[in-house]
């Protein structure tokens, strides 16, 4: 089991890099749009496109890196605690993301802009749940992420243990897989339901990571996988074909890519030679995987029309890449590493959230 003190692990940090570059190439070369000039991105990029429209699958690996990361940080945390920590985390980097797209949108003359209101709730995150425009459209995962932070939530607020994790994940994908075919009209806003699987892939991941090698988690695991598997072909092979021209999604690519989603987040957590890599450049590029996402898209696109004339297609495509990286650095600086920590700090003062005495009474029973 590891310790309080135990390292972080930087691999994690460079899958989630890898899945952020994943979606920025699938919006950049293989998503439809008109930023490249009278072509569209498959006409563009013949052969990349046709590798980069799997690219959208970088939202798969993010949830089952949340999954892992989200429940392997809330053992030992109050509820309190849990909300100060996602709050700090998730905001300030993306209230900045949020006024800066919309300027952007608005001043942009190829960019259909967002109303003063349509912005400020966005700002809240939940513009989703009212059904109101977003701002960018790479908003939606975050919806996701919060219905899942909840369902974490609940489980702090109820007892988080071993036996109660690991039964939701094993009964997620029984209830899911055939929700998802019914019309749940307003429910359906609830778009965890899709989702849950790979969370609950990334959890069990997580009770592996903490207690070692348990048949019974490596089975509940497989069950995740399979219904990850069968609700992808089912769901984002259409959402793939629906924004991407010129080629067919194959879903047996898909379902090998889903797999193998699960399989780099368990080889990262589990696997000693992968858990004991402590690179530091792993943990800066993990650092700008959250701004990178939030700011990547109209960032892009509004680079790529001014030098797509100029640079041609491979400079241009470089040249959007930096750019892109430099204002995630930028969102970085200016709003999560000066701002995170104090309005953690702060709203652990709002919810008189205790400091943790750690201890064995703390850990988790085993299996």
């Amino acid at each position: 089991m590891p310790s309080a003190s135990a390292p972080r692990l930087t691999v994690v940090d460079l899958l989630r890099f890898v899945a952020a570059m994943a979606v920025l190439f699938f919006h950049f070369t293989a998503r439809d749009h008109q930023r490249w000039g009278d072509e569209l991105p498959y006409q563009v990029f013949p052969w990349l496109s046709e590798v980069s429209r799997y690219g959208y699958l970088g939202v798969h690996l993010f949830f089952v890196i949340s999954g892992f990361v989200i429940l392997t940080s809330a053992w030992r945390r109050s509820g309190g605690a849990f909300v100060a920590s996602r709050v700090s985390r998730l905001y300030p980097a993306y209230w900045l993301a949020v006024l800066l797209t919309a300027t952007l949108r608005w001043l942009w003359p190829n960019f259909e802009g967002r109303t003063p209101t349509e912005v400020l709730v966005n700002l809240t995150m939940l513009q989703d749940l009212f059904e109101v425009p977003r701002v960018d459209g790479v908003y939606w995962t975050l919806w996701v992420e919060l219905q899942f932070y909840l369902l974490i939530l609940l489980f702090i607020r109820i007892g988080l243990t071993l036996r109660r994790v690991l039964m939701v994940a094993a009964v997620v994908p029984l209830v899911t897989v055939p929700l998802s075919l019914l019309d749940l009209g307003w429910f359906g806003r609830f778009t965890l339901i899709e989702w849950a699987p790979l969370f609950c892939a990334g959890m069990v991941i997580s009770l592996l990571y903490r207690t070692g090698r348990r048949p019974i988690a490596w089975a509940v695991l497989a069950l995740d996988v399979a219904a990850a598997v069968v609700m992808t072909q089912w769901k984002t092979i259409g959402a793939i074909d629906a924004i991407s021209s010129g080629h067919v999604t194959s879903p047996a690519l898909i379902g090998v890519l889903v797999v193998a989603c699960v399989a780099v987040v368990a080889a990262a957590a589990l696997w000693p030679a992968l858990t004991r890599t402590d690179w530091r450049v792993f943990t800066l590029l993990g650092l700008l995987t959250y701004p990178l996402y939030l700011t990547h898209e109209y960032v892009g696109w509004a680079t790529i029309e001014v030098l797509a004339p100029h640079l041609g297609r491979f400079g241009t495509l470089a040249a959007a890449i930096l750019v892109c990286v430099a204002v995630a650095i930028l969102v970085y600086r200016v709003a999560e590493r000066p701002f995170q920590r104090r309005m953690r700090r702060g709203l652990e003062r709002v919810l008189r959230v205790r400091p943790v005495v750690r201890g064995r009474d703390h850990e988790p029973e085993p299996l």
